[in-house]
């Protein structure tokens, strides 16, 4: 029996993903299955990594199985074999992921391996072999070379990069970014493939976690990072994990754009001053920024304020020691409205 999976006309959103049902196909050896994109005329970061990742798994389950594309001679399809999204999940169409330049309006689909990254740095920080990417992605998102905002989102990035390869105990990383200036909007989506956030948060003496939902507040509070006290004693101040990176990028980002976290079983999306929480069923650790670079000059003075409004959160969450999940959920409904929706 032959199985068709029909893609929708656009690749925009989660839904749009889920709605195929991967994880539910079930086939027997002699099938072969087919996707077809030809009715596929548009598609966004966020969604496209997360139908190729759907699309690679089910693939390898059924290592059986004959798999093919189906696409038609379309801007999407030109578009996606360039960035590397047809042989990132494994089809011999296009570019190959990290083989397409990027310029300041896209960052192709890069794959790294953690291992790998680790053993090229040796004694040196990860973040410093990290940061031509960073700056990459960074350039994507605020369409800018330098600026305030340009260095928050290049930290940013080469945090969440270095973070992933010293401590998600996984093996791939992978990037990918897009700005579409006739909308003055740019999206960058950052995901591996390890532990999770409530594994790394273990290590962190300064918080009480035990869901992968708690996690992810946690994750985003001022001064909270997955690095133990120590090792952060031992970090020299140009590359040290101070734990405000995600936090000021969450606030700066969702308040002219989205911010999303998913790890393990959850999800948190923060934008435009409400929260969502949601449920999740894929390993490893994703963050989802999606910005109005139309705002950006007017809102650079912004990132100075939720800095020293950090500071002044972290002194205050520090009077319970250790820190618990109700705190996590006060302080960021202080800022968010929570939706309805979970």
């Amino acid at each position: 029996m032959d199985v068709v999976i029909k893609l929708p006309p656009r690749l925009s959103l989660a839904a749009h993903v889920f709605d195929l049902g991967l994880e539910r196909i079930a086939m027997e050896a002699g099938d072969q299955c087919e996707f077809d994109m030809r009715s596929c005329r548009f598609g966004e970061p966020f969604a496209m990594l997360l139908f190729a990742k759907q699309a690679k798994e089910l693939i390898r389950k059924h290592p059986q199985i004959a798999f093919f594309v189906r696409t038609t001679q379309s801007d999407f399809t030109r578009y996606a074999g360039h960035v590397g999204f047809f042989k990132f999940i494994g089809f011999d169409l296009g570019k190959a992921p990290n083989e397409a330049h990027g310029s300041q309006n896209y960052s192709p689909v890069r794959t790294f391996s953690l291992p790998k990254l680790i053993k090229q740095a040796a004694d040196e920080p990860v973040g410093k072999h990290l940061t031509k990417y960073s700056s990459e992605l960074a350039e994507v998102l605020c369409q800018s070379r330098d600026g305030a905002i340009f260095d928050l989102y290049e930290y940013c990035f080469r945090e969440i990069m270095r973070n992933a390869a010293e401590h998600s105990r996984g093996n791939e990383l992978v990037v990918f970014g897009q700005h579409w200036p006739a909308k003055s909007i740019s999206e960058i989506v950052v995901f591996d493939d390890g532990v999770g956030v409530s594994e790394n948060l273990y290590e962190n003496e300064y918080i009480e976690c035990a869901t992968n939902r708690d996690a992810l507040k946690f994750a985003i509070l001022p001064g909270i990072s997955g690095v133990s006290r120590d090792d952060r004693m031992n970090q020299d101040d140009k590359w040290g994990n101070s734990g405000f990176g995600l936090y000021v990028t969450s606030r700066f980002c969702s308040e002219a754009g989205l911010f999303r976290i998913i790890s393990g079983n959850s999800g948190l999306t923060l934008a435009k001053g409400v929260q969502t929480e949601h449920s999740w069923s894929h390993s490893g650790t994703w963050i989802h920024l999606r910005f109005r670079t139309d705002q950006a000059a007017s809102q650079v003075e912004r990132i100075n304020e939720i800095i020293e409004e950090g500071k002044s959160e972290f002194s205050g969450i520090l009077r319970e020691f250790p820190i618990q999940p109700s705190a996590a959920s006060k302080l960021l409904a202080s800022h968010f409205e929570k939706s309805d929706f979970a």
